[in-house]
């Protein structure tokens, strides 16, 4: 199932797919509040994309990407790739 929009912060958040080039799986677009996302993702690329840029569209939405000593991409890739997985995994004991 693709999703076609998302709510953030009160936000309705486009997601539309588009033929993408290259290794970049998806961007989100601030100024348009859209989530792009590569139209042939695989299944098991699809969740993950979309839950990398629904986070970016957050930390834009919330004001964090704006402030003036902030790594946004490094603060992604952290929850991305080191929160969520123990996230998981805690939920998988309980």
């Amino acid at each position: 199932m693709k999703i076609r929009s998302v709510t953030v912060a009160g936000h309705r958040v486009k997601v539309v797919y588009r033929d993408l080039e290259g290794e970049n799986f998806g961007y989100y677009i601030h100024d348009d509040r859209t989530i792009v996302l590569d139209k042939n993702l695989s299944e098991k690329d699809y969740l993950p994309t979309l839950r990398h840029e629904l986070l970016e569209s957050s930390l834009f939405l919330s004001g964090v990407a704006f402030c003036e000593r902030y790594e946004q991409e490094a603060v992604v890739r952290c929850v991305d790739e080191v929160f969520w997985p123990a996230y998981e995994r805690l939920l998988k004991r309980i």
